[in-house]
């Protein structure tokens, strides 16, 4: 099984209940699961989400993680499955997933580390 993992920082001024609504709101799939903790100088979010990919025939994951501590937030995106067949080929499925989310991220402020 292949997967794609998008490492972003954000300079969001969004605070992690709105980045969470957003993200929701915008993001293609099926939401599945959230995981909320708060701690006393941050907080962290898990999300996970699957997509069916109609050009492979198989469902893609998305896990995402969003952390804020001392004003600082980064996001970890991890997308992976989609893969087919004999030789589980996801055809760019579990890249592509991850890509939305990191281009929704990015219009709230988030870049992407190289």
């Amino acid at each position: 099984m292949s997967c794609k993992t998008i490492r972003m920082y954000g300079n969001c001024k969004l605070s992690m209940n709105d980045l969470l609504f957003h993200l929701r709101k915008e993001l293609p799939g099926e939401f599945v699961a959230k995981a909320e903790y708060s701690f006393a100088d941050g907080k962290t979010a898990l999300l996970v989400y699957e997509k069916y990919f109609f050009r492979n025939g198989s469902y893609a994951n998305l896990t995402i993680l969003l952390s804020e501590q001392d004003g600082k937030q980064t996001a970890d995106l991890i997308g992976s499955g989609g893969g087919e067949g004999l030789f589980n080929f996801s055809w760019g499925a579990n890249s592509d997933f991850a890509g939305t989310a990191a281009k929704i991220l990015e219009k709230y402020g988030f870049t992407s580390q190289i």
